[in-house]
């Protein structure tokens, strides 16, 4: 009766998907189902109380899960607000780095014309001396 409808699904869908879909337990699993049967005498008996049991465990879990998600979510925002104070300042130093490169832009051009102003000179004075 509690088969949830994805299962419901595959079994309709025939016995080779659900074959496909079939995953064997590994060693680890199957130690751990042991250890718990072991803990529940009651679980060949009485299946029902061993899937309540289950149940209330599996709700711990997803509790813990959820607590653990909402507290990453806490950190994802506090990583996004520095990661967006970061580019805040890394914005502010591109600003400061183009200001900076138009200065020595404006240097080069003027240390162009001062050598070519130097150029001539040194031309006229060759030139004055030849004459």
């Amino acid at each position: 009766e509690s088969v949830p409808s994805g299962e419901n699904q595959s079994v309709a869908a025939g016995d080779e998907e659900a074959v496909d879909e079939y995953q064997e337990l590994n060693a680890r699993e199957e130690q751990d189902i042991e250890i718990m049967m072991e803990g529940c005498e009651y679980a060949i008996s009485n299946a029902e109380a061993f899937a309540e049991k289950l149940s209330r465990e599996l709700q711990v879990l997803d509790g813990a899960n959820i607590q653990s998600i909402m507290a990453s979510e806490k950190q994802v925002n506090i990583l996004m607000k520095l990661l967006d104070e970061a580019l805040k300042e890394v914005d502010q130093i591109e600003l400061k780095l183009s200001s900076y490169e138009e200065m020595l832009q404006s240097v080069k051009e003027q240390m162009d014309q001062i050598s070519e102003s130097n150029h001539l000179i040194h031309l006229s004075n060759t030139n004055n001396v030849k004459l």
